[in-house]
């Protein structure tokens, strides 16, 4: 039974594809409130077969509650969100442009000093990750964002371990992270990769590991000569 009375109106309740729909039938007779929830339930039936409408007024926040129960979001949406929805989430999609970008860029600058652009890229590159995702499901024409440039990153050298320094680090480690910390050093696998190596994907007879649970693009298996150190 989906009719359910209110005071002296019938209200109507469906469900469709897991969602819960709600009407007013606006009247208290009983035989109208079933023709009104008939035409209801026929509305929605249709609607499921047209084209998704573009909806530019909906606000930000209500789009990224969606991205993230229906977008396939990583971790690292999830911590940018955190970021982006203070500034964004009473925003209509629709006014998202290069202006309120960059009003976010100086909110950011001045909210925390010695805040890199290359931070605040990442960011932005999120939200218009999101965006995307908008248009792909028919919530937006177009991405206003798509076209907006990035502020060039500096490019940082990085700093490379010295042997006094792994002496020290390998020195003041436990044994099992001594282990860990041995097989980085040597092979550059990421800490995942490490963790995740198993006896079976190791060629003993090369010392060749085979890294098969890989972050690299495409997560492309690859193989990594062992040292005499880190066998």
């Amino acid at each position: 039974m989906s009719l359910y009375k209110r005071g002296n109106v019938y209200w109507t309740y469906v469900w469709v594809d897991g969602i819960r729909h709600q009407k007013s039938t606006e009247t208290g007779n009983r035989r109208l409130a079933e023709d009104v929830e008939r035409n209801f339930k026929d509305e929605l039936r249709v609607a499921r077969f047209l084209p998704a409408q573009p909806k530019p007024e909906m606000k930000f926040g209500e789009l990224a509650a969606l991205f993230l129960a229906n977008g396939n979001p990583r971790p690292y949406h999830v911590e940018r969100l955190k970021l982006l929805l203070p500034h964004f989430s009473e925003v209509p999609i629709g006014r998202i442009n290069r202006n309120a970008v960059q009003e976010y860029r100086q909110a950011r600058h001045r909210e925390k000093e010695r805040l890199s652009d290359t931070t605040i890229n990442r960011d932005i590159e999120c939200l218009r990750r999101i965006l995307f995702w908008a248009v792909d499901e028919g919530t937006l024409l177009t991405n206003p964002l798509s076209r907006v440039p990035m502020v060039r990153e500096r490019r940082k050298r990085r700093a490379v371990m010295s042997v006094a320094e792994e002496q020290n680090l390998l020195a003041a480690a436990s044994g099992h992270l001594r282990e860990i910390i041995t097989a980085a050093l040597d092979t550059g696998m990421r800490r995942g990769e490490i963790l995740a190596q198993r006896w079976e994907d190791v060629e003993l007879t090369r010392m060749l590991p085979f890294v098969c649970h890989s972050k690299t693009p495409e997560g492309e298996a690859r193989e990594i000569p062992l040292t005499s150190r880190s066998f």
